[in-house]
């Protein structure tokens, strides 16, 4: 009679759980089709904000905890951020999200951190969170093109303070200094043709 007792008590905490697991999940689903939503409009700001709205919810507080963060929410932060041209906190969000389990998403999460790093002209980093994302999904096309941009820049960007083309700026400016003359020079008033 114990046994059974403590099995029923066991399944109705288990009932329990799915059924507030569930409303967290139901509860987190609207709000990111609100964000979605939000993001379209251009309301950054209104979107941060319902984002911040889910992350205060008591229901989402302990959710996250039992399932140890929420990658989702995270990656949508770093997207607000990024719209709204806050590179700092949109790449830590975007570190966070790169932490799950679900492989699109981390490529996503991966490819969007490398965008920011990109555009800091940290070219060699940017090019290996690239090939990160193309480890994960051989097909990104987008991936690969930014990957060349990146290899095209970094190229040009060590190339650009070699010696060899410090040589041949020198070589150009000391022929800029010589004294070629007014032989060629324009000399009087400008004519208008009519």
């Amino acid at each position: 009679m114990l046994a059974k007792n403590f099995i029923k008590l066991f399944l109705f905490f288990v009932a329990c759980f799915l059924v507030f697991y569930g409303y967290g999940y139901s509860v987190k689903s609207q709000a990111i089709a609100q964000l979605e939503g939000q993001l379209k409009m251009g309301k950054y700001r209104d979107a941060l904000a319902s984002i911040q709205k889910l992350q205060n919810s008591a229901t989402y507080r302990v959710t996250e905890k039992l399932m140890s963060g929420d990658p989702v929410v995270a990656y949508n932060k770093g997207v607000i951020y990024t719209l709204m041209e806050d590179k700092k906190k949109a790449g830590a969000e975007y570190r966070k999200a790169m932490e799950t389990r679900d492989p699109m998403l981390k490529a996503q999460a991966i490819y969007n951190n490398a965008n920011i790093i990109a555009t800091d002209l940290d070219f060699s980093t940017a090019a290996l969170q690239y090939a990160e994302v193309l480890k994960i999904d051989a097909n990104d096309f987008q991936a690969k093109k930014n990957l060349e941009r990146m290899r095209l820049g970094e190229q040009q960007f060590n190339t650009m303070f070699s010696p060899e083309q410090q040589e041949r700026e020198d070589r150009i400016e000391a022929l800029k200094l010589l004294p070629w003359g007014t032989k060629y020079k324009y000399s009087g008033e400008q004519k208008i043709r009519w």
